[in-house]
């Protein structure tokens, strides 16, 4: 009798090791939902932070984990300190042979990768992230439609074998998924781990962030690939964020800039900054369409820098006194080689700019570099571009194209907006 239980519970032991990982990790945690193919729908708006990112991810579900993973490298393009911060919250850097793992991974940098420069400084590649999103096309420019959805692919091989070697030895059970991109049907993987003791998911292979900047130009039209450089990834206001997500509130003191306006929140942070860049014209009105001359650009420079006593008093200009609004910031602009004046002894402070005017006092100011070796607004073009400053707008750098208040204030926040 003893020796038939023996068989019997020796039967039993055989049975349970030769039970494939995916019932073991189902034991563990891994739930049955989680091992399917589905859609991932994100919040609306995105979040634009690590604050707002906290708001909304699930960390105990590897779904939320993975598809907000994706739209923080998304993030990356548009704001690369923000998108750094919440790749940094979702990911982990594990001990290959060991339970340890490292918040944000041992080197600060969240699965980065060299090339990542290439691919954020060219608009050639800065829209592959977007294009895994539901909706991204070439027709389009791979502009996602919102809410934000993200097809999320489970790996069940992958994800076995992983379990295989974690579980047990290690205490991590991992899940993996893979999402697809809308140009070039690329797939990306991307594993998700959670540790023993604690109900938490990260990202916890680098190569996860990569493979979403993996270059698919070549299998698109020039035509999509103009379309794509030219489309912001992410259309969503200030206010809308403020709805949902709350945070410092910032009236809207201007009757003719409306909450949904692309320059919305630049117009409130000029109006809210210390000091003040422009209180607009009084009696609540701003003028977001009217021309700017080039007293007010060299005053709005000057009181974003901070307003800064010129070094020098010396007034090289016939058509500027001491009694004049924009005498101060005139000398710290010229002091700063920002501006040499219209020649013939003149600063020509009424003078209405271009937009080429506006985008090279910024670039001058900016970067201190006054030679210019390719012509006197194309290399501040070039950097506008880099930076971002004209992402999403419709508009022509050129000596012949005037720059409205609106695209002013929105140059000036995207460039010195924390």
């Amino acid at each position: 009798m003893k020796t038939r239980i023996l068989s019997i519970l020796l039967c039993l032991v055989l049975a349970v090791s030769l039970l494939p990982a995916a019932a073991l990790a189902a034991d563990t945690g891994l739930s049955q939902e989680w091992q399917k193919d589905q859609d991932f729908t994100l919040a609306d708006p995105a979040p634009w932070n690590l604050s707002e990112l906290k708001q909304v991810v699930d960390v105990t579900d590897p779904r939320s984990v993975a598809a907000y993973w994706v739209w923080a490298v998304n993030r990356l393009v548009d704001d690369y300190d923000d998108g750094m911060e919440m790749m940094k919250y979702l990911f982990a850097d594990i001990e290959p042979f060991g339970r340890g793992f490292t918040e944000g991974g041992m080197s600060g940098m969240a699965g980065w990768d060299s090339y990542f420069n290439e691919r954020l400084s060219d608009p050639d590649y800065r829209w592959l992230p977007r294009a895994y999103f539901e909706g991204a096309s070439a027709q389009n420019g791979f502009k996602p439609d919102r809410p934000l959805t993200i097809e999320l692919y489970y790996n069940g091989p992958n994800t076995e074998t992983i379990n295989g070697q974690t579980l047990e030895q290690m205490g991590r059970l991992n899940i993996v998924y893979w999402v697809m991109s809308h140009a070039g049907d690329h797939q990306a993987s991307i594993t998700l781990s959670k540790f023993d003791g604690s109900d938490r998911w990260y990202v916890t292979n680098g190569t996860a962030s990569t493979a979403l900047f993996y270059d698919q130009r070549s299998a698109v039209s020039s035509a999509a690939l103009a379309l794509a450089g030219s489309t912001k990834g992410d259309d969503s206001t200030a206010a809308e964020h403020q709805k949902r997500y709350g945070g410092e509130e910032k009236e809207n003191v201007f009757t003719d800039v409306e909450e949904t306006a692309y320059y919305f929140e630049a117009a409130m942070w000029a109006y809210n900054h210390e000091p003040q860049i422009t209180i607009g014209y009084g009696g609540g009105v701003f003028g977001p369409k009217d021309d700017v001359n080039r007293g007010q650009v060299v005053t709005f420079l000057w009181r974003a820098a901070g307003e800064p006593e010129p070094g020098s008093r010396e007034n090289p200009f016939v058509d500027v006194t001491e009694d004049d609004w924009f005498y101060k910031p005139v000398l710290w602009a010229v002091e700063n080689k920002i501006t040499a004046g219209i020649g013939d002894g003149k600063f020509g402070p009424d003078g209405t700019c271009s937009t080429a005017h506006i985008i090279t006092f910024l670039y001058r100011a900016a970067t201190g570099d006054t030679d210019g070796l390719g012509g006197w607004y194309e290399d501040a073009t070039a950097w506008a571009e880099e930076a971002g400053l004209l992402d999403g707008l419709d508009i022509t750098v050129s000596p012949e194209v005037k720059c409205p208040r609106a695209d002013v204030v929105e140059f000036l926040f995207r460039q010195l907006a924390e």
